[in-house]
């Protein structure tokens, strides 16, 4: 029977690693998928000779992507499967800055990115965001992310701290009698000159009495020792520290959203005030030029002489009227593209929210953690590529240049 019962008790459950498999599965396929994906907008981007504050973000995004599918998501397989028991601190407090590191920096990018499109259509005429500034803000942005993962980093490790507890009971009786001897020697003592000394044997017996009181008051210690799993420690940070450190992660995350939020807000506001102007200006411009035909109709007879004149004042006067359409042209097309951008990189906010949004509330334990939808947060890092050549003509106009240039050299190979 209890052979029986050890037996039941030692198989394990068929059921019970799938969640592990399944996230393990799901992660090298975005690895594999982000990794190419991402390395095409990176050769596309990178070739371009004359880039933009959005072309620059864009290439850090991709650059972030690229080193998340490529090395970030394996280590997380590698992490996962040895259920985070690993042999060496340097691993694990590297993993952390990674996994820490490039998701702020992600969302410090996005916030930087919904301030060019902001800039770019509600102020077209600052020109305050350019490429030069873009690098020196991403760097900046990156410098940030760094030090936030170093933090984090540091308050992982295999080794933990434990509180030892090396008192002996038993010494308790011992001290007591101690104590009693050294007043009775003292109270032998009667001369004036031994005076000092019966004080100090006084003082002696009350330490000693104290001690005995508070057995365990100085024989409690802490020790550090190795456990193998990579987790937090307050080796080097206490847990006070951690907490506030904790807040902040997460108010950074909040703060990022929330302004993302109100700059595309602004901008939707702003494309919807100039489409209203604009039909404004056409109502009112075909308005007077109905009236202007209706005058002409009126007031002159169809002559030869008259048509001949009309045509040349006409190509005079139209002469300024079409230079100003074209400017008016040059400025709506260029409207317009910054328009589709800023609705394409919209999007690519929109995805990283919706990724990131579940991971971090089973983080803060708002909703219960679900190990495969926690770690779908690793869809955004493939997503974006997907999102340039649905939406972005001239990013799927480069790919078919790069693929047709390929082919001419294999031809000619």
């Amino acid at each position: 029977m209890d052979t029986n019962i050890s037996s039941a008790t030692n198989v394990t459950d068929p059921f019970e690693d799938r969640p592990l498999l399944a996230v393990m599965g799901m992660l090298a396929f975005f690895s594999v998928l982000g990794t190419a994906g991402n390395a095409m907008v990176l050769y596309v981007y990178v070739r371009k000779r004359h880039k933009l504050a959005a072309t620059v973000f864009i290439i850090s995004l991709a650059a972030t992507d690229f080193m998340t599918c490529l090395v970030i998501v394996p280590y997380t397989i590698a992490v996962e499967y040895l259920d985070y028991f690993i042999t060496y601190d340097i691993i694990c407090k590297l993993y952390m800055f990674f996994i820490t590191s490039n998701v702020p920096f992600a969302a410090f990018i996005m916030v930087a990115i919904a301030v060019d499109r902001y800039l770019c259509i509600c102020h077209p005429f600052c020109h305050l965001m350019n490429a030069q500034r873009a690098k020196n803000i991403t760097l900046s942005l990156a410098g940030v992310a760094f030090l936030l993962g170093v933090v984090t980093s540091l308050n992982y490790s295999v080794y933990i701290i434990t509180d030892i507890n090396d008192c002996n009971p038993d010494k308790t009786p011992l001290v007591q009698n101690l104590s009693e001897s050294i007043l009775l020697n003292a109270s032998s003592l009667t001369s004036s000159k031994s005076t000092k000394k019966i004080f100090q044997m006084e003082q002696m017996s009350h330490v000693l009495k104290s001690e005995a009181s508070y057995p365990y008051k100085k024989c409690l210690y802490s020790k550090v020792e190795y456990s193998g799993k990579c987790q937090p420690s307050e080796t080097i940070f206490s847990s006070s520290f951690v907490n506030t450190y904790q807040n902040l992660y997460a108010a950074l995350f909040l703060l990022a959203f929330i302004a993302v939020f109100i700059l595309y807000g602004l901008v939707y506001r702003s494309v919807l005030i100039r489409r209203a102007k604009r039909r404004r200006q056409r109502r009112s411009t075909q308005t007077v030029s109905v009236r202007k035909e209706s005058w002409f109709s009126e007031h002159h007879r169809p002559s030869l002489t008259n048509i001949f004149s009309k045509k040349c004042s006409d190509a005079h006067e139209r002469h300024p009227d079409v230079e100003i359409a074209r400017q008016l042209t040059i400025r709506e097309k260029g409207l317009v593209a910054n328009i589709r951008t800023a609705a394409m990189l919209f999007v690519v906010t929109a995805v990283f929210i919706v990724a990131f949004l579940p991971a971090w509330l089973m983080a803060h334990t708002v909703i219960q953690y679900h190990m495969v939808v926690f770690y779908t947060y690793f869809s955004y890092n493939v997503a974006n590529p997907i999102i340039y050549a649905f939406m972005n003509k001239a990013f799927r106009r480069d790919l078919r240049e790069v693929f047709d240039c390929k082919s001419v050299l294999r031809e000619l190979n």
